[in-house]
């Protein structure tokens, strides 16, 4: 079974607690991250184990995919793990201090489509591309959100 990695980095003019508020706080992260509707169990802020779904919406395709947070360390680290259909695998995202700025890091440590419509969407070119894409849009958000 094929996998895929990726980085997709950006720096943003913000102190990385406040960057750890902005993709932790899951009301917060829903004002500034416009397309996509968020659903969490539990509390608002992410907690170890709690189950996050994402409901991206475009013009003529909708999908939806869910995270389980499996770890955080605050304010540099969350940790993701899909938790299948389309996809399946860990992720991160690291908050990267740097001299005036902060580096935000999207990894793709091993992820995998699950499901026949998932796995040829990725055979053809396009899971990683559309990835790429949300993945730079996600992170442009945050900084215009962060840098106003």
């Amino acid at each position: 079974m094929p996998y895929y990695q990726s980085t997709h980095s950006l720096s943003v003019a913000a102190p990385a607690e406040k960057i750890y508020e902005a993709l932790t706080n899951w009301p917060l992260r829903a004002q500034w991250r416009r397309g996509i509707e968020i659903h969490w169990e539990g509390d608002a802020k992410a907690f170890r184990g709690q189950t996050v779904s994402f409901k991206v919406k475009r013009p003529f395709f909708s999908y939806s995919f869910s995270f389980r947070i499996s770890g955080l360390e605050p304010p540099r680290r969350l940790y993701m793990e899909y938790t299948g259909r389309p996809l399946k695998g860990r992720a991160a995202v690291e908050i990267v201090p740097e001299e005036k700025t902060c580096r935000v890091d999207f990894h793709w440590m091993k992820v995998e489509p699950e499901g026949w419509m998932a796995k040829l969407y990725f055979a053809l070119g396009l899971g990683m591309r559309t990835h790429r894409l949300r993945t730079r849009e996600t992170l442009r958000m945050l900084k215009e959100y962060l840098e106003k």
